[in-house]
C-alpha cells in the first residue's frame, strides 16, 4: 500500500466506547451528571471558573449539550461547586434534542414546530406557551 493510499486514524471520526457521547447515547440520549464528574473526564484536579469553559468546549465537541446553561458561565456560576447537577443530552436530531435546543436557544429554532413534535401523554391538552414554560421549568431545574 503507498502512502497515498494509507488509511490514516485522523481521516475519521471514531466514537471511542469510554467516551462521554457514547455513554449518553447508551442512556437514551439524556443523562443526569455532576460538575465533580466532567471534571474528572478532563482530568482537571479541582474545579474552578475557567474549567467551566473547557467542560462547555469539551461537551460541544462531542456533540452534546447541557441545561441548566449557567452552570458552565463562569460570570453566573462564580462559586462552582463539584455536587452542582447538569443534564446533558445528545444533538441527535431526536424529538428530545430539538425539544430542548429550541427552548434553550429559540432565536436560532422554530420553537412550535419542535413543541408540536412533543410527545407527551398530555401534550394535546397543553397550549404551545404552557409546553414551553414546562420545558423552561425542566430546563432551569
Amino acid at each position: 500500500m503507498s502512502d497515498e493510499d494509507e488509511i490514516r486514524d485522523e481521516d475519521f471520526e471514531f466514537e471511542n466506547e469510554d467516551s462521554l457521547a457514547s455513554r449518553v447515547n447508551a442512556q437514551g440520549g439524556l443523562i443526569e451528571t455532576t460538575l465533580g464528574a466532567l471534571r474528572e473526564e478532563l482530568g482537571y484536579k479541582k474545579l474552578g471558573r475557567w474549567v467551566l469553559e473547557e467542560v462547555e468546549e469539551y461537551l460541544t465537541n462531542q456533540k452534546l449539550g447541557f441545561f441548566p446553561i449557567w452552570k458552565l458561565r463562569p460570570e453566573a456560576n462564580t462559586e462552582p461547586r463539584k455536587e452542582q447537577r447538569l443534564w446533558v443530552y445528545a444533538h441527535d436530531g431526536s424529538t428530545r434534542a430539538q425539544i430542548i435546543t429550541a427552548v434553550l436557544h429559540p432565536e436560532d429554532h422554530d420553537v412550535f414546530s419542535a413543541l408540536d413534535g412533543l410527545a407527551a401523554g398530555r401534550h394535546q391538552a397543553l397550549l404551545p406557551q404552557q409546553k414551553l414554560d414546562l420545558i423552561r421549568e425542566i430546563a432551569n431545574s
